[in-house]
């Protein structure tokens, strides 16, 4: 079975798409103990480094390893943040490439949110790019849907491969108006562990921000929105867990309150009744974790854990590829 690292690997959602695919995670890094903690409930026979990854040294796993994998921190290209890029401390793009360069594996994958991809940051991921292929490596990138590959939520990352041995390909969608239809945030809710209700409540927002869509705009306190429930949902944020949460709401409350706002109606205020939000194992759902999948730390923690993972669903895909890109 060949062997993989996961950097940066959170709760394991890379681990455990990779590990369907049929590779062996040998050692995971992660600096958030909660996140250490979830790992380790999961994944008993991988070797957890917990802490600062700019401390570890790679070179001993030389020659083992066949694949690094990882998805350094989004914030610094992600649009909800300031966008400082290299210029953030928590940017840690170059310590990716460190690890390709220490660990010289035949492939590599590295994920971020597709703000990495936009015209701010392409410059940079131009640069980054070109570090990996002066190792060695033919790099290839690419925008992919994870709704396009199973997954039941609307989530575009950037994927970047790379590979020694032969031209990397990017796994082809599965998903979609020709091929098989989208799994629904329905079907993924309704398939849910029962959990501890999501207990953040829901009131009308004082100043509506109205969208031709019902699914978009602010029609509510904070940031979570409606989910269209017979579609892939919004991207599941790791802000969740309190106002932030998407919401469930099964008899079209919101809905209706849209339509009515279309019509020139004017907005209400107070509590919406007939609706929730997401709980921890729907959230997870939607992001294709099993059923089976635990977490620790505090709810909070789970919530942003979830958030932050890398769909197992979209990387099994990925993972399937890069095994074929072996030779």
């Amino acid at each position: 079975m060949p062997t993989s690292v996961d950097l940066f690997a959170g709760a394991g959602g890379l681990s455990l798409g990779l590990e369907m695919a049929g590779w062996d995670t040998k050692v995971a890094a992660d600096f958030d103990p909660q996140a250490c903690a979830t790992y380790k409930r999961n994944f008993p026979h991988t070797k957890v480094l917990e802490g600062d990854v700019r401390s570890v040294d790679w070179l001993p796993l030389r020659g083992t390893i066949d694949l690094v994998a990882g998805g350094p921190p989004c914030q610094p290209f992600s649009v909800a943040g300031n966008q400082k890029s290299r210029e953030d401390v928590r940017d840690m793009v170059p310590e990716f490439v460190r690890a390709v360069r220490e660990i010289q594996p035949k492939v590599f994958l590295m994920e971020n949110v597709a703000g990495l991809a936009s015209t701010r940051h392409r410059e940079y991921l131009t640069e980054s790019l070109k570090l990996l292929g002066e190792l060695g490596y033919e790099v290839k990138f690419q925008v992919l849907n994870a709704a396009k590959y199973g997954v039941p939520q609307e989530r575009n990352r950037v994927i970047v491969i790379g590979s020694t041995r032969s031209s990397p390909v990017f796994p082809v969608p599965t998903h979609g108006a020709t091929l098989l239809p989208y799994v629904t945030a329905r079907s993924a809710i309704s398939a849910a562990p029962e959990d501890e209700p999501n207990r953040a409540i829901v009131t009308y927002a004082k100043t509506p921000v109205l969208r031709p869509s019902p699914w978009a705009g602010m029609l509510v306190n904070g940031g979570g929105r409606p989910i269209n429930l017979d579609a892939p949902s919004q991207t599941i944020p790791a802000s969740a867990g309190g106002n932030r949460t998407h919401i469930v709401d099964q008899d079209g409350v919101l809905l209706e309150y849209h339509a009515y706002l279309l019509g020139g109606g004017v907005p209400k205020s107070g509590l919406v009744d007939g609706v929730r939000r997401l709980t921890v194992r729907e959230s997870a759902s939607l992001q294709s974790f099993p059923a089976q999948f635990a977490f620790s730390g505090q709810r909070s923690a789970q919530y942003r854990q979830i958030g932050n993972a890398v769909p197992p669903e979209l990387a099994k895909a990925v993972g399937e590829a890069l095994i074929a890109a072996l030779g």
